[in-house]
Parts: C-alpha cells; structure tokens; sequence
C-alpha cells in the first residue's frame, strides 16, 4: 500500500473523529528533506472545522493518529504543516506483502 494512500485514509478517520467533518481533497505529500517524516499532511484545509491555528490543529490530529495508529511512529508539526514518521512495522508488511506476490 502506498504511504501516501495509507496517510490519507487515516487522517480521513482522525478529522472524522475529532471534528465530525470530512476532509476530502486535503493535500498529503512526501514531506521536504529538510524535516523529519515521511509523508505531510496539510493542515490548512481543516481550520474552517477545527476553529484552531494551524498548529494546535496539526498536533490534535498528530495525536489522534499517533494514538490510533500503530503504524506511525512519531509525528512534528510545522507551521500547519503536520510531518508524519512511518514505523518499520508498516513497511515490513508493505515488504511481506510485495514478497507474497507472485509477480
């Protein structure tokens, strides 16, 4: 599965969850080098649902995931801009996954 994809649909269940609203559309990218994760998620979009900055916006969803996603190892939060590490355990069934298949 796709990190990015993998990201998407949580996040997805976290603004579900904490906000009752959907957050269709909302831009998750590889995150920039010069930070620490794996993949980012653009917390901009959701600031008309969660009525908070940026940043408290990204650490409530950042722990919200962190606590119901094993898969994610650690998260940091920069200007709205939530960084997400992927732990090792997501990518070994990523890599069980691809060795299982036959092609």
């Amino acid at each position: 599965m796709n990190q990015e994809i993998f990201i998407s649909e949580r996040v997805k269940e976290a603004v579900k969850s904490l906000y009752g609203a959907s957050a269709e559309g909302m831009p998750i990218q590889a995150t920039r080098k010069e930070f620490e994760g794996d993949v980012t998620a653009v917390m901009f979009p959701l600031l008309k649902v969660s009525k908070k900055s940026p940043e408290a916006t990204g650490e409530e969803v950042g722990a919200w995931l962190k606590d119901n996603t094993p898969e994610i190892e650690s998260y940091n939060v920069v200007k709205g801009f939530l960084n997400i590490k992927i732990s090792q355990a997501f990518w070994d069934s990523v890599f069980s996954e691809i060795a299982s298949t036959e092609d």
